[in-house]
């Protein structure tokens, strides 16, 4: 069963790396969200279900090193997916608020070395195994399930900057793999100190992995939703630029070349949008032309579009 949560989780964020991948080409802002996905594939790979753990973890060293890099790499995927919600819209990589991760990770990798310096020969249930007669084991296993979890809480919260639809699956994405933590740090803690539980065993794979794939089916739905956004903005412009043609309005060259080449496509679709609105209206009461029915209805369906709640979205 862990092998096949493994590997749907796996699969689901492959599919948002190769989806994704032209988006991320042609938008900087995009690539965050598409190298948290990759970052989690690479992540999911080395959990050992299509390559062997013990000859992935053989390539460095023979010493269960491999899990430190799982929950590094883990963590760093959950911490970029939260800045793809979060971060400006002319955010772009180098940008990323990258001092938490790498706190945090080394946190991880302090705890994990100086609480286990004998980890013994390569096994997929290191922790696990270690755990029942390694307190230094339950350390380090509680520590970095508490860190993930934490970066799970931030995003949740993170969720909240997010379009309406997809923000249901980033939170409960969110919920399942944080309840999947604290189920892991309730294992190992009883396992370590009273009597390894069965039920508690068996509670992180589901909630966790599927947790992940609950996150993906956001980012598609997030990434559905944009460009549904983005579509009803150019349509828009182009009835307007229709309505603006009939009555001999036309934009100022200033208004066209102060539109920066950076700026993502809808904001300066919307940027567009405002201007030729504004100078329609403009030449309406300049001229002593009223607008027809239908030309006040367009430009109040574009003020329903620039006024829409903006967010900071994963796709």
């Amino acid at each position: 069963m862990t092998t096949v949560l493994i590997n749907v989780a796996l699969l689901a964020l492959l599919l948002v790396v190769v989806a994704r991948a032209a988006v991320a080409w042609r938008r900087p802002r995009a690539r965050i969200a598409w190298l948290a996905a990759l970052v989690g594939v690479v992540a999911l790979f080395t959990q050992g279900t299509l390559v062997p753990f013990p000859v992935l973890d053989g390539l460095l060293g023979g010493t269960n090193v491999l899990k430190l890099v799982q929950n590094v790499l883990t963590m760093v995927a959950l911490w970029l997916g939260i800045q793809a919600g979060t971060a400006p819209a002319d955010a772009r990589v180098h940008t990323v608020r990258w001092r938490f991760p790498l706190l945090l990770g080394g946190v991880f990798a302090v705890v994990f070395f100086v609480a286990m310096p004998t980890r013994g020969p390569s096994s997929f249930l290191f922790i696990e195994t270690a755990v029942l007669t390694s307190t230094g084991a339950w350390v380090y296993g509680v520590t970095h399930m508490a860190g993930i979890a934490l970066v799970g809480a931030l995003l949740f919260r993170s969720a909240r900057a997010s379009l309406p639809g997809p923000r249901l699956f980033f939170r409960l994405g969110a919920i399942a793999i944080v309840l999947g933590c604290l189920s892991e740090i309730v294992d190992l803690t009883l396992a370590r100190f009273v009597v390894p539980s069965a039920v508690a065993s068996a509670l992180f794979d589901p909630l966790f992995y599927l947790g992940v794939v609950v996150f993906v089916v956001g980012v598609f739905a997030a990434s559905r939703a944009s460009r549904a956004i983005r579509l009803r903005g150019e349509s828009l412009l182009a009835r307007l630029r229709h309505v603006a043609q009939e009555r001999g309005v036309t934009r100022s060259p200033q208004f066209v070349s102060g539109t920066a080449t950076g700026t993502p496509v809808d904001a300066r679709t919307d940027t567009h949008l405002h201007a030729l609105r504004v100078a329609v209206e403009d030449d309406a009461i300049a001229s002593a032309s009223p607008l027809t029915d239908a030309q006040r209805r367009l430009l109040d369906d574009v003020d329903t579009h620039l006024t829409r709640r903006t967010t900071g979205a994963r796709s």
